[in-house]
C-alpha cells in the first residue's frame, strides 16, 4: 500500500514544480523575442510558487488566506491572459475581474460571520472550482486558427481540479478533523495536473509552428490557393458523384507578361485567385496547378449549377479594376458514379477546357 505523502511535503513538490515551470517560460521568453504571452504563464506559475509558501506563512489569519485565495484565482486567470496574447488578443476579459476574487469572498465571509473554519474552506474550494470551470470551459472549447490541442489540455487539466474540489468539499463535511483536510487533496491533484497544465501550454507555440509550416507547404505562396500537394491532401473529402470539377486557365497569359511585364501576370493571378476564393464555400477547393492554370471543385454541386457558377465567375473577371484587359476560359465536368479520386473528372474538365479555346476562349465548355 502507499502512504499519503503529508501536507507540507505536497506543498514543496507543488512549489518547486511551479518555480521550475516559470523558469521554464522565462527560458523562453528570453529566446523568443515578441512572445509576450509566455510571461502571463510565467507569472501564472511564479505566484503559484508564491502563494504555497504563503500558505505556510500566514497561519490562520483568515483576511491573509482570503488574499490568498484571490492570487489563487489571478494565478489560473494569468493562463487565459497568456492564451488570449498568445491569439493576438486583448489580455483583459472584464468577467475575470468578479472570478479573481470569488475565492477570497467564498473564504472570508464564513470565516468572519460565521467563525467557522471548516465552512470557511467550502465557501473558498467553491470559489476556486467555480474559476476552474469558467477558464477551463473556454480554454477547452476554443479553437483559433486551427490550434486546438495544447489549449484543449490546458483546459481540461483545469477543469480537472473541479472533481478534486469536489471530493474536498466531501472529505471537510465528513473528516473535519483530519489536519490540513482542504489542502490535501487539491495538492495531490497538483501532482499529475500541474504537468498537464503546464506542458499544454508549452506545446502551443508548437503547434502553430507545425500548422503555419503545413499552411506553406499545401498553399500557393502567390495566390493562396492550394498547391498540387493541398489538393491531394484535401480532395478525398469532397470526391462524391455531385462533385464538379471547374479548368480555369487565363487566356493569352504569355501575351500579358509580355507586354505589361511579369508584375501585372502576377496581378491578373492575384485578382483571379482572390475573385474566386470569394464565392466558394463549405467543401469547395481551389487550387493552383501551376502558372495561370486553376481548378475550382464545387462540392454538392450539379452540372448546370457548375455552368452557372463558372460563367458568372468568368463575367465577373471583367469587371477587375486596374489591371490589363485579360479574360479566362473554362471546362467544367462531374466526378463520375463510382470513381474515387478527381483524376478523371480534371482531365475530362481539361478536355472541355480546350474545346472552350477552340471555341473562341472567354467562354465555359461542358
Amino acid at each position: 500500500m502507499f502512504s499519503i505523502p503529508d501536507v507540507p511535503t505536497l506543498s514543496l513538490c507543488s512549489t518547486l514544480m511551479s518555480f521550475a515551470f516559470m523558469t521554464v517560460y522565462l527560458t523562453l521568453w528570453r529566446a523568443r523575442t515578441g512572445q509576450s504571452f509566455l510571461l502571463d504563464w510565467a507569472a501564472s506559475s511564479g505566484l503559484y510558487a508564491a502563494i504555497m509558501v504563503g500558505f505556510g506563512i500566514v497561519g490562520d489569519h483568515p483576511v491573509a488566506i482570503a488574499v490568498l485565495h484571490a492570487l489563487l484565482g489571478l494565478s489560473s486567470v494569468l493562463v487565459l491572459t497568456g492564451v488570449d496574447r498568445f491569439d493576438g488578443l486583448k489580455p483583459f476579459r472584464p468577467w475575470t475581474i468578479p472570478l479573481i476574487l470569488l475565492p477570497s469572498l467564498g473564504y472570508l465571509g464564513p470565516a468572519l460571520l460565521l467563525e467557522d473554519r471548516t465552512v470557511a474552506q467550502m465557501g473558498g474550494i467553491l470559489g476556486l472550482a467555480s474559476v476552474m470551470v469558467a477558464i477551463g470551459s473556454v480554454l477547452s472549447s476554443g479553437r483559433r486558427n486551427g490550434i486546438m490541442g495544447g489549449r484543449r489540455i490546458a483546459g481540461l487539466a483545469l477543469l480537472g481540479y473541479v472533481p478534486a474540489y469536489l471530493l474536498t468539499l466531501v472529505v471537510l463535511m465528513n473528516h473535519s478533523e483530519i489536519p490540513h483536510a482542504g489542502a490535501l487533496v487539491p495538492l495531490l491533484a497538483d501532482q499529475v495536473l500541474l504537468p498537464i497544465l503546464n506542458l499544454g501550454l508549452i506545446s502551443m507555440p508548437g503547434e502553430r509552428a507545425q500548422a503555419v509550416l503545413r499552411r506553406i507547404a499545401l498553399r500557393d505562396s502567390l495566390t493562396g490557393a492550394l498547391n498540387r500537394a493541398g489538393l491531394t491532401a484535401d480532395a478525398p473529402a469532397v470526391v462524391t458523384s455531385e462533385t464538379a470539377v471547374i479548368a480555369i486557365d487565363v487566356d493569352h497569359f504569355k501575351t500579358i507578361n509580355d507586354r505589361y511585364g511579369h508584375a501585372a501576370g502576377d496581378a491578373v493571378l492575384v485578382a483571379l485567385a482572390t475573385c474566386t476564393m470569394r464565392r466558394l464555400s463549405g467543401q469547395d477547393l481551389f487550387v493552383r496547378l501551376g502558372g495561370d492554370e486553376f481548378v475550382v471543385v464545387l462540392a454538392d454541386t450539379a452540372r448546370e449549377a457548375a455552368l452557372a457558377f463558372a460563367d458568372d465567375l468568368r463575367r465577373s473577371f471583367q469587371t477587375l479594376p486596374d489591371l490589363p484587359a485579360w479574360t479566362a476560359s473554362m471546362g467544367v465536368s462531374m466526378v463520375a458514379p463510382g470513381e474515387t479520386s478527381l483524376i478523371g473528372a480534371m482531365a475530362r474538365a481539361d478536355q472541355a477546357l480546350y474545346e472552350a479555346k477552340a471555341s473562341g476562349r472567354d467562354c465555359a465548355a461542358a
